[in-house]
């Protein structure tokens, strides 16, 4: 049966939204009758109706997908494939993305079923450690006279803080069996699981120590996983090199969580134990960040006291944001002129120290550094233009593009594929011949390649290819108006901003219909299964499932649907809604201010994550710029910040229950 079943009727069902999405391309109806004819071959295929497939292939031979059908012929059953069948196929596609996936196919089915001479054959370096470890394997079996030098070779593989794949389990045995794993070896692979976060892996990897090796062991997992605990018992009072690495590590691990508490204890063991000059800037700067962090009294101490050979960039951003939070406007100011220049310049530190001049009555000059900022396009150039109470500077301006440069791309082999299999909605595909199309192409030929795509509806690969080319310019390319029917449809429905719905689009998926994320959101509105199926539970609407949340009117709904919940529960501020939507509302719960608001702008340089800080920024930048290109009355960035307050007493009662 075809791997790619579950696909299929993914795929039949999308085809007409991307034949609907893309519009005004001189080859729109160029292959009409064959696509259809090459998913009616496809769903042969995998119907295992080999007569009809092999009648419909017979009459796509000059269809740009051709390669693809031979490619998932083979694939389908590689048991009854030749070597020559593979390696003609690679010869002739060899310029195409898809003789790259059958050459790997083909050497995962190899490896997986020891046909170590075939592998060879095929086998050039690869970057993947399951075909490594076969490789590896097959050196043994076939030159079991260089099996030493072969294990030497798999060591750097072994000796990592992570498990590894399974075809290389038999590789580690061999390297067991015959004694190339040396005490040194497994205690070097057990520093680097508990740096990593593996304590199982440690544990693991710790049976074949010896026994008193083991008790120490223990003792290095306790100070991993209850490091306040550990850092009391008896052996802790040894001082040896091999100890105070133990003590280092729980004391980081220890100010994760506990940062004041680890520094009560690094105080203590720092006048028994002969750190090194690494050792201590290590554990200050770890101590001190993590207390800015969680935010607590003593943080500016103990980050002014990190020794300057062990401050990085992170902990200087740390210091002017812990004097912002403190209102400590000259210590902030202090501070940012110690950042690296060109983070100096930037406009996040640049409006800071606008605002804390203004604050401490140098405001001539803050108004200068405000007005120099206003004249930019992003999150910072609009809260400077507030304080100006100017007009916003939008900058859009689309450059001409050859028609020629426009022809010669569309004639372009890779790019007439690419736009096949996007309009087939086979998304994976069209990019990897996107890629091979535009990997080559010099600045004036990408922006070319960005307006081909904007105008066959693709818009995420159009934002993507103008970032590739620094064309930040043509804000019709990069902010579309895309799927607006059913945004305003839903933005209706649960009373939002549709600038709002565009922004989160925006910033979640750049418009990428099956955008999927490393943790399992999906869609465009990047949403989490669980969450999906809860909220479509409460507001009783059909949950349509995972393939179901990559088509955008479920996705839309249901994303809208949420992020009005957000919106209700945060008293309609849009920087806590959309703070939770990235991060969650546990944390946001967690980072609400105690006792009085806060600005909301200053809220978040509180927020520990940098990734959720830029995300919340962007979005509130993008339903600004989504109001402009809507060409309706445009929100002001302010407005749409207003203080963020304490959490009111009764949601805490009720969440408490």
């Amino acid at each position: 049966m075809m791997k790619t079943t579950f696909r299929l009727s993914f795929i039949l069902g999308i085809t007409l939204l991307a034949i609907s999405t893309a519009s005004g391309s001189v080859s729109i109806d160029s292959y009409s009758k064959q696509r259809q004819q090459f998913l009616d071959a496809l769903q042969a295929l995998e119907g295992n109706d080999n007569k009809v497939f092999i009648k419909l292939k017979k009459r796509l031979q000059n269809y740009p997908l051709y390669s693809y059908l031979e490619y998932q012929q083979l694939r389908n059953d590689f048991a009854a494939t030749s070597d020559q069948q593979i390696s003609n196929f690679l010869t002739t596609w060899q310029k195409q993305p898809v003789s790259r996936q059958l050459y790997r196919n083909w050497l995962h089915h190899l490896g997986k079923n020891k046909h170590w001479e075939q592998f060879e054959q095929f086998y050039q370096p690869e970057k993947s450690t399951t075909l490594q470890c076969y490789h590896l394997r097959a050196q043994l079996q076939l030159t079991p006279e260089n099996k030493n030098q072969t294990l030497k070779k798999s060591l750097p593989l072994w000796l990592v803080g992570h498990s590894q794949p399974d075809a290389c389990e038999p590789l580690f045995e061999q390297l067991e069996s015959v004694g190339m794993l040396s005490s040194d070896h497994r205690w070097e692979r057990i520093r680097r699981a508990f740096k990593n976060n593996k304590p199982g892996l440690a544990s693991y990897i710790g049976k074949k120590l010896s026994k008193n090796e083991r008790i120490w062991l223990a003792y290095w997992k306790q100070a991993h996983q209850s490091p306040a605990k550990a850092l009391q018992k008896s052996w802790v009072k040894q001082d040896s090199d091999f100890v105070r690495e133990i003590i280092r590590h729980g004391l980081l691990r220890l100010a994760r969580s506990k940062a004041d508490l680890a520094w009560d204890q690094y105080q203590k063991l720092s006048v028994t134990h002969a750190f090194s000059e690494s050792d201590h800037g290590k554990i200050r700067h770890d101590i001190a960040l993590h207390a800015a962090l969680d935010r607590l009294p003593e943080a500016q101490r103990y980050l002014n006291g990190v020794p300057e050979n062990a401050v990085t960039h992170r902990l200087r951003r740390w210091r002017v944001r812990t004097a912002l939070l403190n209102e400590d406007w000259k210590t902030a100011l202090m501070w940012l002129d110690n950042l690296a220049p060109a983070e100096r310049n930037s406009h996040e530190w640049q409006y800071w120290r606008a605002v804390s001049l203004e604050k401490t009555g140098q405001k001539k000059l803050a108004l200068t550094t405000f007005a120099a900022i206003s004249e930019d396009r992003n999150y910072y150039s609009f809260l400077a233009a507030d304080k100006l109470n100017q007009p916003y500077v939008m900058n859009d301006a689309q450059e001409a593009i050859s028609p020629a440069m426009m022809t010669k791309l569309e004639k372009n082999p890779a790019m007439i594929r690419s736009h096949e299999f996007f309009r087939l909605g086979m998304y994976t595909e069209a990019r990897r011949e996107w890629t091979l199309a535009t990997h080559k192409l010099n600045t004036d030929s990408l922006k070319a390649a960005a307006k081909l795509a904007q105008q066959w509806g693709w818009h995420n690969r159009a934002i993507a290819t103008a970032a590739q080319a620094k064309y930040w310019t043509d804000l019709d390319m990069r902010f579309p108006l895309a799927h607006k029917d059913l945004i305003q449809l839903n933005a209706k429905k649960y009373t939002i901003d549709p600038a709002i719905i565009y922004g989160v689009i925006r910033q979640e998926s750049a418009f990428m219909l099956d955008a999927r994320s490393s943790v399992g959101a999906l869609g465009l509105m990047q949403l989490m299964p669980a969450t999906a199926r809860n909220t479509a539970r409460l507001l009783k609407i059909r949950y349509p499932g995972k393939q179901g949340l990559l088509l955008p009117e479920p996705n839309i709904k249901i994303g809208s649907a949420y992020l009005k919940k957000l919106l209700d529960k945060y008293d309609n501020s849009l920087v806590l809604a959309a703070t939770a939507y990235n991060a969650g509302p546990h944390r946001v719960d967690r980072w609400r201010p105690v006792d009085k608001p806060i600005s909301a702008a200053l809220w978040l340089m509180r927020i520990p994550f940098r990734e959720t800080h830029g995300y919340v920024q962007k979005i509130l930048a993008y339903a600004t710029l989504f109001d402009w290109r809507s060409e309706r009355p445009f929100v002001r960035l302010s407005k749409r910040m207003p203080d963020v307050h304490p959490e009111p007493k009764n949601d805490k009662i009720a969440d408490s229950q």
